[in-house]
């Protein structure tokens, strides 16, 4: 993830810090910008939040950090809050969920 390390240090943060500030090592930092090792989704989040950063430019999607939230579609804003709200879910209510999900798909594809 070499946009880490650029967004890094253009905001001039130092891998200890930003380590010490989202929870991880400076290990586990310098692993990520040289791509021995990759972030959970729950750390790249943590990293995207705090370097103000959109994921997708972590990613290397994009050569843009800046979120651009004002062009979100009121679709993608739905999406996305769905996604915030399954992510605080228990494992157990995720489960049902899923399967909720499913006996919908089910009933879809009988119509």
């Amino acid at each position: 993830m070499e946009n880490l390390r650029i967004i890094r240090d253009k905001r001039n943060i130092n891998q200890l810090k930003l380590a010490m500030d989202i929870g991880i090592t400076q290990e586990s930092v310098s692993k990520y910008e040289t791509g021995k090792a990759f972030p959970s989704k729950d750390i790249l989040i943590k990293l995207a939040d705090y370097l103000n950063s959109s994921v997708d430019y972590l990613l290397g999607r994009t050569d843009n950090p800046s979120l651009n939230k004002e062009k979100i579609s009121t679709e993608d804003e739905k999406i996305e809050n769905l996604i915030f709200r399954y992510n605080k879910l228990s494992d157990e209510n995720k489960n049902k969920l899923e399967g909720c999900l499913l006996a919908l798909e089910q009933e879809e594809q009988k119509k």
